[in-house]
């Protein structure tokens, strides 16, 4: 199968030391990495250039084979030989790369791209803060249908459910060292690692949102 994400690195970077794994690209090459968006724009480029040139592939399956090549030209002579070739021509035609289509493929590819990195970020951004939490909250949900007689229709039950508090966590923790050669431990107080990680995704994911073009946000958000 064929890897279009090591291909494009390949071509933006050639012979660049990398591993794929997945989405994942782990970079080994001292020179710099390109962008994902630089990455995304190549592989529709790749993906249009195997598109313009299958001509190519399906000219190769319609020639006839070298032996019967050389004996068509070696009964009929080469004159015959040209007709037959140039008839598989002309029913493949050459195909060239149109400069615009692939400027519009390179472009649709990066839109595409960054409205997938908008929506995870704002999913990521509409989970709770952990060093926040969440404070307890009411949610009216409908339980089935009732007969409404004065309305003279049948109305949605309704019940009211309390949603319970989810609380902060703690913005410390003690993390205790030991030290085998001293035989000793020491204990310290931290930052809370969890609430540490979680404010650097959400900066992260903030970051994304603020570099996306309001075209591609309004796209995604249907305005």
């Amino acid at each position: 199968m064929i890897n279009y994400k090591l291909l494009a690195i390949q071509s933006l970077v050639p012979n660049a030391i990398v591993t794929i794994l997945g989405d994942k690209v782990v970079w080994h090459d001292e020179r710099t990495q390109p962008t994902e968006e630089d990455i995304v724009q190549k592989i529709a480029e790749i993906e249009y250039t195997e598109e313009v040139e299958e001509y190519k592939r399906v000219r190769e399956l319609a020639y006839p084979s070298s032996g019967e090549q050389f004996d068509k030209i070696f009964h009929d002579g080469v004159d015959a030989w040209k007709v037959d070739i140039q008839a598989i021509k002309d029913a493949h035609p050459k195909a060239v790369i149109d400069a615009d289509e692939l400027a519009a493929r390179k472009a649709a590819a990066l839109e595409d791209y960054q409205a997938e990195e908008y929506i995870k970020a704002t999913a990521r951004l509409a989970q709770y803060q952990l060093s926040v939490g969440v404070p307890e909250s009411t949610q009216t949900i409908v339980t089935g249908e009732a007969w409404n007689e004065e309305a003279g229709e049948m109305q949605d039950v309704t019940e009211t459910v309390v949603i319970p508090a989810i609380p902060a966590l703690e913005a410390t923790v003690e993390v205790t060292t030991y030290d085998m050669e001293t035989d000793t431990s020491s204990t310290e107080t931290v930052t809370n690692p969890l609430i540490v990680k979680d404010d650097e995704e959400r900066a992260a994911a903030q970051v994304i949102i603020d570099n996306t073009p309001q075209p591609v946000k309004d796209q995604v958000n249907g305005v």
